[in-house]
């Protein structure tokens, strides 16, 4: 199966806490190929993230408990929004 993704490692992302505060996390992200899905990352705390939207006002979904293997399967699923829709539940958070 060819690559259909990109690498970002190590990036730094900031999300606001319930009280008002930030948490900062590392995330893993794949850049993919898909209609509605531009990215696609992991932090080492057991949380996936989805980026949506590739231009004006993309929103990042938070899904808690998601294990790497099943984040990486994400990135490389023939369709990522179909494997996310059929295997995850509804996200915790999004910034």
């Amino acid at each position: 199966m060819p690559l259909k993704s990109a690498k970002l490692d190590g990036v730094l992302f900031v999300v606001p806490d319930a009280l008002g505060g930030k948490i900062e996390m590392i995330v893993n992200w794949r850049l993919i190929e898909s209609s509605n899905v531009a990215a696609v990352g992991w932090d080492d705390a057991g949380n996936m993230y989805t980026k949506f939207g590739k231009f004006e006002n993309p929103v990042t979904f938070v899904y808690l408990g998601v294990s790497r293997q099943r984040a990486v399967a994400a990135a490389y699923a023939r369709s990522t929004g179909e494997y996310i829709n059929a295997s995850s539940s509804s996200p915790a958070s999004r910034s």
